[in-house]
């Protein structure tokens, strides 16, 4: 039997090599949707996930670093203060062994990375999701400051029985706008509102958009209490605190006049 010649062969494997690289590439089809009020078929291919991390993302990415670099580089300003007293803070907590701040030290830089988790989703396209992450921020915020008010509850934290209800009394008695900026984050975020009854597009960013201008206020709140509170911790880092004051039986809130010029510009709000 005659052997086929190598011209003949080498065709043959081409044919195989271009079969194969056109299965790669084939998409399946994970469900179809007929929608009869539209007369039409709504296709769902099995690379859903992967085209909105892939191909949406960086766009939705670029559309939010081009409308938000200007509330970008004020939350990167407060955030970057943050980080320098809260490392430092920890390492003398360390060398004291200040328990109290060291616990509040570790709750707070996981608060910190809790932030930027939410700003990295929101940045994503996702609307209603970084309120629900920096809930946890907002706790981690309540019990530092209960426990820097009462150092005794350390036990019960660290047997994960302080609840959560108390240390929120605790942050309004110490930080008092904490109450009304609590009330509006979770007005919009945490309980079932508005835009959990709506369906939220995960899609490119563009000027009007009230979902957006609503996360980045909470984001604003969340930074300036991420800051406040790691100021109470470790003032004694700081020649002039901004915030709190120095009484007979500890730190009082109390912001400088500048400061408060600041925070009006900052929320748009009094919250002196």
């Amino acid at each position: 039997m005659s052997r086929p010649s190598s011209k003949t062969r080498k065709r043959k494997s081409n044919r195989k090599g271009e079969s194969a690289s056109k299965t790669k590439n084939v998409v399946g089809i994970s469900s179809l949707h007929i929608d009869k009020e539209n007369t039409r078929v709504v296709v769902f291919t099995e690379d859903v996930l992967l085209n909105q991390l892939r191909r949406d993302g960086p766009k939705i990415e670029k559309s939010f670093d081009s409308l938000c670099e200007g509330e970008l580089a004020q939350l990167s300003s407060l955030v970057s203060r943050t980080a320098s007293l809260l490392y430092s803070g920890l390492a003398i907590a360390k060398q004291n062994n200040d328990e109290i701040r060291e616990a509040c030290a570790m709750l707070l830089i996981n608060g910190s990375s809790s932030f930027a988790a939410a700003v990295a989703v929101l940045r994503m396209g996702y609307v209603l999701q970084p309120g629900i992450i920096l809930r946890s921020l907002l706790e981690a915020l309540s019990t530092s400051l209960h426990l820097l008010q009462n150092p005794g509850d350390l036990a019960a934290y660290e047997k994960h029985k302080l609840p959560s209800t108390k240390t929120i009394a605790a942050a309004k008695r110490a930080l008092p706008p904490f109450g009304q900026l609590y009330g509006h984050f979770s007005e919009n975020f945490v309980h079932i509102g508005r835009f959990h009854k709506t369906i939220n597009p995960v899609r490119e960013y563009s000027k009007g958009n009230e979902a957006l201008e609503l996360n980045l206020s909470s984001l604003r709140i969340a930074a300036w209490l991420l800051y406040v509170t790691t100021e109470l911790a470790f003032n004694e880092l700081l020649q002039k605190p901004s915030y709190w004051q120095s009484v007979d039986q500890g730190y009082m809130y109390n912001p400088s006049e500048a400061e408060k010029e600041w925070m009006t510009e900052y929320f748009g709000l009094d919250l002196a």
